[in-house]
C-alpha cells in the first residue's frame, strides 16, 4: 500500500502559520467545538453546526397542530419532532392539504441545486398536485436530513483527520456519513439504499458525485475494520453525539467504540457493491473508476473472505461441528433479536453453494440461515462488479493489491455461479396453492420458510435487484403467494392500508417499502395506481413515507418512525421509475405509449 508522508520544517514560523491555516479551515467546515457533541452538522458547503438542545422543545406543538413554514429560523430543530408536525408555506405554489416538510434551507444538511431545480421543473408535470407534494417533500429528504457528516478530497488535505501513518492517505479522500433518520447510526444497506435515488444525476453535479463518493470511501472503512457488522457510528473525529448503541456477545469482537450494533446481514455487504456499482454506472467516463481505491479493494476482499466462512456447513461430511465463524448474543426475551444454539444459529446443511445471513434486513434474525433474496442480491453484484473489475485491471498500477486482481475476480465469478446455481437448487420449492416458487429462507435439508419481509432485498424485489426478469414464471408464482394472506403470513390485510410486514413491527403494520416495490415490480397499471392510491392517503397528513403504518387504523394516524429517510428514498426512486415506464400515470400531457426521457430531463437542467 502506498503511503503519504508529511514533510517536515525547521522553519518555526512557517509551522505555525500552518498550524493556524488548518484551525481555522477546519473550523470553517467542521464548525467551533465548545466541548460540546456535534448533533447535526449541516453540509459542509455552509460550514455551520447546530445542535437540537438550542431549541426549547417545550414549545414544539403537537401532531395534531400544524406550523408555518419558514425559512428564518434561529436555530435548526431535531428533524424527529419536525417531521411530526405538519408545516404549511404561507404562499404554496401547488393547491395541496399536504404539508411541506423539508427543513428550512441552513438547516438542510446537503445542498445541491441541482436537486432544487430538478424538484422545481418536475414539479408542474404532475396530475395530481398532492403527488408532486410527497415527491418535493421525499426526493430530497436523505440530502436535507441524514447527511450529518461530509467533506471533500481538498477538505479532507486540509483536515487531516487521520493522524496514524498507516491510514494517512486517506486524507486525500472525500468521506461522507449517511445516517437512517431518527437513529444516530448509519447502516450500509439503508444509506446505500438511500443514495441510490440520486446516482443517475452524478454525471451532472459534482459535489453530488463527491457526496456519493465520500459514503463509499467511509463504507470502505467500515467493513475493513468490523466486516461483520450492519450499523456504526459517526467517526471520532466528526465531534458527531453517538446514538445508543448495543453491546453484545458477539465473535469475531467489534470495535464497540466504532460499531453501533453487530450483526451480521449478507445483504449489507452486499448493499456497498450496489452502491459503488452505480457510482460506475452514472458517472462520467472519465470518473467511473475513481471510487477504486486500497481501501475499496481490501473492504472487497474482506467480504469475500467472510462469503468464504459463511459457506461452511453446520457439520462435515463425517458429522463432526464445524468451527462457527460468527456468533450472536443478545440478553433479551425477544427471540428474533438473537440467535440460537448459543448464538451460532440453526444448522445449516454442506455443498449447497449458498451463504449464510444471520439477520436479516429487518435486523431480525433468520429462521433457516440460507436466506435467497440476501443470497441473490449477493449473487447479482458480485456478477456486475466482475467487469468492471477487469476495467480496472487494465489502468491499475502495478503493487500489491492490484496483482491480486486476477484471483478476486476469479473469486467473485465463482462464489456467484455456486449462489446463483444454490438458490435454483434449494431456494425453489412446490407449493400446493402457487406451483414453483422461492422460498424465503431454506437450511439445505428441505426445510423451508414461506413468507415475505417488506424490507429490501426481498422476494418481491428480486427484478428490481437484477437477478430475475420480471416475468420470470416462478418469481410471478412467488409473487401471487406473498401478495396474498393465504400464502404469506405476513401479508396485512388492514380496513385502510394493505401490504407486506414482518415481524419487527408486528401483525398489524404492513410498510409502505412493500408497495413502493409493488409499484416497480407491476406492469398492471391498477395494481400500480392502487398502490400508489394507498400511499397517498396514509401519510398521516404529514407528507412523508413512514417506516410502517396501522393497517386498522384510518389516514395512517398511527405508524412508527416519522422520520425514516429509506423509505423517503424508495418512494421517490418509483415515482421516477413511473416517470420513465409509464409517464401517462403521473404526468399531465402524456397519452399512453408517450415516452419522458429522464436523463434528457436532467441534462436540460445542467444546461
Amino acid at each position: 500500500m502506498v503511503l503519504r508522508h508529511l514533510k517536515s520544517t525547521n522553519k518555526i514560523t512557517l509551522l505555525i502559520v500552518a498550524t493556524i491555516l488548518v484551525l481555522f479551515l477546519k473550523f470553517l467546515t467542521v464548525g467551533n467545538n465548545t466541548g460540546q457533541d456535534n448533533e447535526y452538522l449541516i453540509a459542509s458547503q455552509t460550514g455551520q453546526k447546530v445542535r437540537s438542545s438550542d431549541l426549547d422543545t417545550t414549545k414544539l406543538q403537537s401532531k395534531l397542530d400544524v406550523l408555518s413554514y419558514s425559512d428564518v429560523v434561529r436555530s435548526c430543530p431535531d428533524y424527529v419532532e419536525y417531521a411530526g408536525v405538519a408545516h404549511y408555506k404561507k404562499q404554496d405554489d401547488l393547491e395541496t392539504e399536504l404539508p411541506f416538510q423539508r427543513p428550512p434551507q441552513k438547516c438542510r444538511t446537503f445542498r445541491s441545486k441541482l436537486i432544487d431545480d430538478f424538484i422545481d421543473k418536475l414539479k408542474p408535470l404532475f396530475k395530481k398536485a398532492d403527488l408532486a407534494r410527497l415527491f418535493e417533500n421525499t426526493f430530497p429528504n436523505t440530502l436535507d436530513t441524514t447527511i450529518l457528516y461530509h467533506v471533500s478530497s481538498n477538505q479532507n488535505k486540509l483536515l487531516q483527520n487521520h493522524r496514524h501513518p498507516e491510514y494517512l492517505y486517506r486524507n486525500g479522500f472525500p468521506e461522507t456519513f449517511v445516517v437512517t433518520g431518527d437513529i444516530h447510526a448509519e447502516w450500509l444497506r439503508d444509506s446505500a439504499w438511500q443514495l441510490s435515488v440520486y446516482q443517475p444525476l452524478i454525471q451532472y453535479d459534482q459535489s453530488l458525485r463527491e457526496l456519493i463518493k465520500g459514503a463509499i470511501n467511509t463504507q470502505s472503512q467500515l467493513i475493513l475494520s468490523n466486516a461483520y457488522c450492519n450499523a456504526f457510528h459517526p467517526p471520532y473525529y466528526t465531534k458527531i453525539k453517538k446514538g445508543e448503541g448495543h453491546f453484545d456477545n458477539v465473535f469475531p469482537r467489534p470495535n464497540w467504540r466504532q460499531v453501533f450494533e453487530c450483526k451480521y446481514e449478507i445483504d449489507s455487504l452486499a448493499s456497498f457493491l450496489t452502491l459503488s456499482r452505480q457510482y460506475f454506472e452514472n458517472s462520467p467516463e472519465q470518473s467511473r473508476l475513481d471510487f477504486i481505491t486500497d481501501d475499496w479493494l481490501l473492504a472487497l476482499t474482506q467480504i469475500l473472505t467472510v462469503l468464504g466462512r459463511e459457506s461452511v456447513s453446520t457439520f462435515d461430511e463425517n458429522g463432526h461441528v464445524n468451527k462457527f465463524y460468527y456468533i450472536f448474543k443478545r440478553n433479551t426475551d425477544i427471540a428474533s433479536e438473537t440467535l440460537p444454539l448459543a448464538g451460532t444459529g440453526n444448522p445449516v446443511n454442506l455443498n449447497t453453494g449458498l451463504i449464510r445471513s444471520a439477520f436479516r434486513p429487518s435486523d431480525d434474525s433468520t429462521v433457516f440461515q440460507f436466506f435467497i433474496p440476501g443470497n441473490a442480491h449477493m449473487a447479482t453484484e458480485l456478477e456486475r462488479i466482475v467487469p468492471i473489475l477487469q476495467q480496472y485491471q487494465v489502468i491499475a498500477d502495478q503493487k500489491e493489491l492490484t496483482v491480486m486482481l486476477p484471483k478476486i475476480i476469479e473469486s467473485c465469478e465463482e462464489f456467484a455461479h455456486k449462489i446463483k446455481k444454490g438458490i435454483q437448487e434449494y431456494g425453489i420449492v412446490d407449493h400446493p396453492i402457487f406451483g414453483k416458487v422461492y422460498a424465503y429462507e431454506v437450511d439445505g435439508f428441505n426445510s423451508h420458510l414461506l413468507m415475505d419481509d417488506a424490507n429490501i432485498p426481498s422476494l418481491l424485489s428480486l427484478p428490481d435487484l437484477g437477478f430475475i426478469p420480471v416475468d420470470d414464471p416462478v418469481y410471478q408464482n412467488t409473487r401471487k403467494m406473498i401478495l396474498s394472506s393465504k400464502g404469506n403470513p405476513y401479508f396485512i390485510k388492514g380496513k385502510y392500508f394493505q401490504g407486506i410486514g414482518g415481524p419487527h413491527i408486528g401483525i398489524h403494520n404492513p410498510w409502505p417499502l412493500s408497495l413502493i416495490m409493488r409499484i416497480r415490480t407491476s406492469n398492471d397499471e391498477i395494481e400500480i395506481m392502487n398502490a400508489l392510491e394507498m400511499l397517498l392517503k396514509n401519510t398521516g397528513d404529514l407528507g412523508l413515507i413512514h417506516e410502517s403504518i396501522n393497517g386498522f387504523a384510518p389516514n395512517g394516524d398511527v405508524y412508527t418512525r416519522p422520520w425514516f429517510a429509506w423509505a423517503n428514498s424508495e418512494f421517490a426512486k418509483s415515482i421516477l421509475d413511473l416517470a420513465k415506464r409509464k409517464p401517462w400515470l403521473i404526468f399531465k400531457d402524456y397519452a399512453p405509449g408517450d415516452s419522458f426521457n429522464l436523463q434528457a430531463f436532467i441534462s436540460s437542467l445542467d444546461s
